[in-house]
């Protein structure tokens, strides 16, 4: 009788289960804190790409974590096991229960390895439990109250409850992978933000329940001019005769005469650096309830104040991320009055509008800013602040106004909103060329350049009106909720959508070469 193997191959997607759990006294199973437990978005990086259990039938695997230090536990379940070998090649074989032990601390799998843990003073089962490190943000939202803390990982307790979390990452950030912590120098670098809520029990357990969290990487940048000017990290000049001269507010540095050491100690934590959002996840019970936009908010307010942080860029955002992002940042950089004064002109010099003078990007969305001085104060990286700018200096405009219809006259058109329509998407246009050259240049047919970068264009537009209406929703919600910030906390996209295919690299946001106002650093619309 032959083998039938397809009854011995499960989804593995389907297979895991995820809980957070809460000690009950006098019970011997801890309470599961979500009445259904919920399933990972991916399982390749353990079950390999085709994303199931072969050998196996109906594979049940429950992965609960301690609700506040997320210490977890596996529970394996089967009704039968099959031996593969000389069934399947052992090629093909995936040796997932290594895959699984190897992505979760010893504790797990090594009882005995439990009384190495002691990097907390505090009992996580006890009432009296907190966070690591520092309380950074508290609000109550629907009705429930929560906290967002921050501890670096250099922090034993706080590289504890990363251990044991590290695992979501790989289970719901596609293309994820697990930093390595071995070096000092780079576990210090990383941040942890916990985002919790606060719910009083009647169990004599700790209230915090894990809703979220964010990995943040501070890394060193060249100090050049533009880097060390934005940080305010150049010496003072020698103060003017009238007064004039504002002191710089970075410390003098000195040096003993005869060992020519530095008398002071530089942290260099504290140099000109780039922060980087690296892992940023809300657990699927929570989302849809703002709270992604609530943990970005607060991430970013902590680390726009640090005069030596240059830059908050972000790796390798998603979809939804990306639209969550839009969100709060466009609500931030509406409070900058400069950022709020940006206006489109309604005509230009007619010598910048020759066919073969290049497009006055700047001038069209700056209209007497500095672009770059503002994206400075901002500390968001090109592409994104030259989405923002778009985004904005489009919401300007009239509905009514925003058709490419209206623009068959260009910049003669009698109406003023026209013409400023017409600007904008020359703008865009520009930007959209100048980061897919490459690939249009390629194309033989003149026309069918136009026809693709047209539709670039649209394609862009369409997204800005979708956030547009996304942010009047939110303006609504929050002046109902009494609140001034709701952005959402993301769908649970399953893949990224494609768009220009080039390098791998251009998902990282943190490239020296993009211009402030100009176009190779932004985010790539479909051509």
């Amino acid at each position: 009788m032959s083998l039938d193997l397809e009854e011995w191959i499960a989804s593995s997607n389907d297979a895991v289960e995820i809980n957070l759990t809460r000690p009950l006294r006098d019970a011997a199973e801890p309470e599961r804190v979500f009445s259904e437990s919920f399933n990972p978005t991916f399982t390749y990086p353990i079950f390999g790409e085709a994303e199931s259990i072969v050998g196996y039938k109906d594979p049940s695997i429950e992965l609960l974590f301690r609700a506040n230090d997320l210490k977890p536990s596996v529970q394996i379940q089967f009704e039968a096991k099959l031996e593969l070998k000389g069934v399947l090649p052992e090629d093909q074989q995936v040796d997932w229960e290594t895959n699984l032990k190897e992505c979760l601390p010893a504790t797990v799998t090594d009882p005995s390895a439990a009384s190495e843990d002691t990097t907390s003073a505090l009992d996580p089962t006890s009432k009296s439990w907190k966070p690591p490190g520092k309380l950074l943000n508290s609000f109550a939202l629907h009705g429930k109250q929560y906290e967002v803390w921050s501890a670096s990982l250099s922090d034993a307790a706080a590289m504890q409850i990363w251990k044991n979390m590290q695992i979501l990452t790989l289970l719901f950030i596609e293309g994820a992978s697990l930093p390595e912590l071995d070096a000092e120098w780079s576990v210090e670098r990383w941040t942890l933000y916990p985002l919790y809520e606060v719910t009083p029990v009647d169990e004599d357990c700790s209230p915090y329940t894990l809703a979220a969290f964010c990995t943040t990487y501070r890394y060193w940048i060249f100090p050049t001019p533009e880097v060390m000017r934005a940080t305010k990290s150049l010496p003072s000049p020698p103060a003017s005769s009238n007064g004039d001269a504002s002191p710089n507010p970075s410390p003098k540095i000195t040096q003993d005469p005869e060992t020519l050491l530095f008398n002071e100690k530089i942290n260099v934590l504290e140099t000109p650096s780039r922060d980087r959002i690296s892992q940023f996840i809300v657990l699927p019970p929570y989302q849809g309830q703002s709270l992604g936009g609530r943990l970005y908010d607060t991430i970013f307010g902590d680390l726009v104040e640090k005069g030596f942080i240059y830059e908050i860029p972000v790796e390798d955002p998603s979809e939804a991320f990306d639209a969550m992002r839009d969100y709060s940042d466009i609500v931030y950089l509406r409070k900058l009055p400069a950022f709020r004064s940006l206006s489109l002109p309604s005509s230009l010099l007619l010598e910048k509008l020759r066919k073969d003078a290049p497009i006055p990007r700047d001038e069209i969305l700056g209209n007497g800013i500095d672009l770059k001085e503002l994206r400075h104060q901002a500390k968001i990286v090109p592409r994104q602040f030259n989405r923002m700018v778009e985004l904005h200096l489009l919401s300007t405009l009239p509905s009514s106004n925003r058709n490419k219809a209206r623009i068959t006259r260009k910049d003669k058109s009698s109406n003023e909103n026209d013409r400023k329509y017409y600007f904008w998407r020359l703008a865009l246009k520009d930007r959209i060329y100048q980061q897919n050259a490459d690939v249009l240049e390629q194309l033989e047919d003149p026309m069918e350049r136009v026809e693709k970068l047209e539709a670039a264009v649209d394609n862009q537009q369409e997204e800005y009106e979708e956030r547009l209406e996304g942010i009047r929703k939110r303006e609504k919600w929050g002046a109902r909720d009494g609140k001034t910030n709701g952005a959402a906390s993301g769908s649970k996209a399953k893949r990224k959508r494609k768009v220009v295919d080039e390098d791998e690299d251009d998902g990282w946001e943190d490239v020296d070469d993009a211009p402030a106002g100009g176009s190779k650093g932004s985010k790539k619309p479909r051509v």
